[in-house]
């Protein structure tokens, strides 16, 4: 019922009652000539003063609700978010999240999370096929329909209980897509809700080309859900989500194509190694194909058609649009209060991840904090606010060294600095871990590691190719900065050998 309705029938039932007492108390002489102030007064309360009650939603309600207040209001669920409410669930703060799509967000939904666990069966089909002829007879195959129905019960249960693991006594939901209508208010879902301290923590969102045709292309959000295993996929884009999603396909059985729009893949990484993993993802079959923008996606009877600018066609029966993410800032209410953010790189903050509106924070993949888009960097922006509301920090945030890797076969991972970027004095040292026992044993002959160091001594940098690239590469992020790296690991990294030690032996040359 409507704020209007509300009004008139609670002033219709005052009124009412009003009417009814002055009646009964005009026929009697106790109340006398204060019977009418008597008649007044329940006038006043029951129309206007009171709390009103009318009918709602086919029960007795009231009609006039204050705005809830919370110490915190989180727009998104993810990482973000959760690792905030990690903190406050050790106060007695009180948080409201707002969600209007996959509880949890992107990671552990349509990213990093579903795409560990099909590289998880991934492994041992390329592993296999590197041995083989090696002391093994054939390359395992996968099973896709089976994977993906596992895949899809496992998710089934974690997605039916994200929402209730995240609530409290001291921790509401609402579902619904949240308006910052003011410094501290945001509107969800039909109310309005009032917040000391607002975080905007909504994350990315996958880029969609504009060209004729885009709709009939997916994009990571649907491609884990995939009943259907294509037997030909062309993948648009030559950033790791590209590259990852082709190397699951090709290992399932597909006929896969990479179409990139410029002549790099993975921009971010070492290039040298990014070449060597490119090679070896053609050996195997994928079509990669640089400077190769896309005109138009056509759909006819049998398949689809994607046209390249230079006239090239390739007929698929899936495409897939990985060419990139963007900022998740639509209808969040910026603009009308002057928030200050880019549409690709997100919400502009500064060193206390405040937006230009000081009660009004950003984190995670959303906030323009000068970062790359990791999990671990969402964290600690989460810690930051965290420390600067409840601590009154002062020093503005430090990130530390963060590792990032590719899932992909090999893996290709950093830290750090990249060799491209080496300034005058730095000094490289190379491993080649393809000559380890470890790696001959596992078909992992590409392998290489090398590690950066400045002219002081200290390592500033680290990248690996090799199928286990993303472990060992966290090796490496402690390290950076050490004056002292070698006498350090010595003393302090006491790993088991001959598996992730061995590779230490690159700092003592």
């Amino acid at each position: 019922m409507s704020l209007k309705k509300n009004i008139l029938v609670s002033s219709l039932i005052g009124i009412g009652l009003a009417t009814v007492l002055s009646f009964l108390a005009s026929l009697t002489m106790a109340i006398g000539e204060y019977s009418q102030m008597l008649a007044g007064l329940v006038l006043v309360g029951l129309g206007f003063g009171l709390p009103s009650i009318v009918y709602q939603n086919d029960k007795l309600a009231p009609a006039y609700q204050a705005m809830k207040k919370y110490d915190y209001i989180i727009i998104g669920s993810g990482p973000a978010a959760n690792h905030l409410l990690f903190k406050l669930a050790r106060t007695d703060r009180t948080a409201l999240v707002i969600e209007n799509n996959l509880w949890g967000g992107t990671c552990p939904n349509t990213g990093c999370q579903p795409k560990i666990f099909l590289e998880g069966a991934v492994r041992p089909v390329l592993n296999t096929y590197y041995l083989t002829g090696k002391g093994v007879k054939a390359a395992a195959q996968l099973d896709w329909k089976t994977l993906i129905k596992r895949k899809k019960e496992i998710w089934a249960e974690f997605r039916a209980e994200e929402r209730s693991s995240i609530e409290s006594d001291q921790v509401d939901t609402v579902f619904g897509s949240g308006v910052i209508t003011g410094p501290h208010t945001v509107a969800a879902a039909g109310e309005e809700y009032e917040g000391i301290n607002i975080i905007i923590a909504t994350g990315l969102l996958p880029h969609h080309l504009e060209v004729p045709g885009s709709e009939y292309a997916i994009t990571n959000d649907e491609f884990f859900d995939l009943d259907e295993l294509p037997k030909k996929a062309v993948v648009i884009g030559g950033g790791y989500v590209a590259l990852e999603l082709a190397t699951i396909l090709q290992a399932a059985g597909s006929e896969v194509t990479v179409l990139q729009h410029s002549e790099k893949l993975l921009r971010t990484f070492d290039q040298e190694y990014v070449e060597k993993l490119t090679e070896m993802m053609e050996e195997r079959g994928i079509a990669i194909h640089l400077n190769m923008p896309v005109k138009a996606i056509a759909k006819n009877s049998a398949a689809y058609e994607v046209t390249a600018e230079n006239g090239q066609k390739f007929e698929t029966d899936l495409v897939i649009d990985a060419s990139g993410r963007r900022a998740n800032v639509d209808g969040l209410g910026l603009e009308k209060l002057g928030i200050k953010f880019d549409p690709v790189k997100g919400v502009a903050v500064n060193e206390h991840l405040q937006t230009n509106v000081p009660s009004i924070f950003a984190a995670g993949d959303v906030a323009d904090n000068g970062q790359m888009n990791l999990t671990p960097v969402a964290w600690g922006d989460s810690y930051h606010i965290y420390d600067f509301v409840e601590n009154g920090l002062t020093e503005g945030i430090k990130y530390p060294a963060v590792a990032t890797s590719t899932f992909t076969y090999p893996q290709v991972a950093q830290v750090g600095k990249r060799e491209s970027e080496m300034a005058e004095g730095d000094t490289v040292r190379r491993m080649k871990l393809g000559s380890t026992f470890a790696a001959l044993g596992e078909g992992d002959e590409e392998a290489e590691l090398k590690v950066i160091f400045d002219k002081d001594g200290e390592v500033v940098g680290a990248s690996e190719i090799s199928i286990n690239a993303g472990e060992d590469i966290n090796l490496f992020a402690p390290l950076i900065g050490r004056k002292d790296p070698a006498e350090f690991a010595m003393n302090n990294l006491g790993f088991a050998f001959p598996t992730l030690a061995n590779k230490l032996d690159v700092l003592f040359r």
